[in-house]
């Protein structure tokens, strides 16, 4: 997996004072908030005994161990060993690995290739406007698929589908011969018009909108933020988010939220709005969940692919030279 990249971990109220573990690419991290509340994050036990740091506490801004005692500044230095008289009887071994960290909209971030010293302080997640604007309500879920991480995101790029996969719901008279998709590539982002969707679609207008610059679009950016915008009208919008982190080769966390800017106190909106994407992604899940191989196979000889695929095989060949570029460095 894509190591140099922003991963959300947690909604960013859920995470306090009190040390939180997490794991990502298969390995386990530790986050907690300083007494400035800002957010700490390393490597998760301790270099002495290798002590499950979560389970230890923090006073100021170190973390300390609660098997010896060993404390642990925000950037992983150890700054005390209770069973030695002398702060400079620290070993030099004793630092930890530790890692940028952020909150921006409602989650926490990690990036979980280790800090660099020329690594830009202000880096930070390029999230979409919609996830970060005073004009639109979000409301935010969380949902863990037992499927490999670039497996669930080719589903969401996936349009053939629907009409199989969602026949009451976003596929419901949507024909089976896919029109393109229409979709645009750079070296980092994804945008598709998928087209046609049915007008029995309950998160479309009743009348289609036609033109172009206000159709339904799903858009990626690399390697795990995903967004549908759906115009409502009269400069009204609805989405859906998704972003997406890959805790074990057949673990993938994903951390959503649906948005809208208008009707902003509507309980009643939300509540449908929620319940409609659950139930989609639901849907979804069976089928991600039961595709073997788990991992999906770079060799693109490997699997039959059809015109429509265009946009999950971009993907993939992205997927495949990130890697590759990643391993040189």
């Amino acid at each position: 997996m894509i190591r140099g990249a922003w991963y959300a971990v947690t909604q960013r109220d859920n995470l306090t004072t009190k040390p939180m573990k997490v794991t990502i690419h298969g390995q386990d991290y530790v986050l907690y908030r300083d007494e400035k509340g800002m957010v700490c994050a390393g490597d998760a036990y301790c270099p002495h005994r290798g002590c499950d740091l979560s389970l230890g506490t923090v006073e100021g801004a170190e973390l300390i161990c609660p098997f010896h005692g060993w404390r642990f500044d925000r950037d992983g230095r150890c700054t005390r060993v209770p069973a030695n008289r002398g702060v400079w009887d620290v070993p030099k071994n004793a630092a930890r690995a530790t890692y940028e960290a952020c909150e921006k909209a409602e989650w926490v971030w990690l990036y979980t290739a280790p800090k660099r010293v020329d690594m830009d302080a202000s880096t930070e997640p390029d999230l979409f406007p919609e996830l970060c604007s005073d004009n639109w309500t979000r409301t935010p879920f969380r949902a863990t698929w037992h499927a490999h991480f670039v497996r669930v995101v080719e589903s969401v790029l996936d349009v053939s589908h629907l009409p199989f996969v969602h026949p009451q719901t976003t596929g419901a008279g949507v024909n089976p011969e896919v029109d393109g998709p229409e979709y645009a590539l750079t070296s980092n982002r994804i945008l598709i018009h998928p087209k046609p969707f049915a007008p029995v679609h309950p998160m479309e207008p009743v009348e289609a909108v036609e033109t172009e610059d206000e159709r339904t679009e799903i858009e990626l950016r690399a390697p795990n933020l995903w967004i549908i915008r759906t115009p409502m009208g009269d400069g009204n919008a609805m989405c859906t988010f998704l972003t997406f982190t890959p805790c074990e080769t057949q673990t993938t966390e994903i951390f959503g939220a649906v948005a809208r800017n208008f009707d902003m106190d509507s309980p009643l909106l939300d509540e449908f709005h929620l319940s409609h994407t659950r139930f989609v992604m639901g849907q979804d899940q069976a089928i991600i969940e039961s595709i073997r191989p788990v991992a999906p196979p770079y060799d693109l000889h490997r699997e039959a692919h059809v015109r429509s695929d265009g946009p999950t095989v971009h993907y993939r060949a992205m997927m495949r030279t990130w890697l590759e570029e990643e391993s040189l460095r």
